[in-house]
């Protein structure tokens, strides 16, 4: 449940067109590195942040 909360805050910011520095998004979400942040988007959405945001 604390992980999809993350992500959907995660998502939220790229749909509101925030400037991303996506190490420092990982640690304001709680992750302990930007790796996990990733594997952890990727494994609930099918794809990388990176990949995912640019669609925003």
């Amino acid at each position: 449940m604390i992980r999809r909360y993350r992500l959907h805050e995660a998502t939220e910011r790229m749909a509101r067109g925030d400037a991303i520095v996506w190490a420092d998004l990982a640690g304001e979400l709680g992750y302990a590195d930007q790796a996990h942040f990733s594997r952890d988007f990727a494994a609930l959405f099918g794809e990388p942040p990176t990949r995912y945001a640019r669609r925003y």
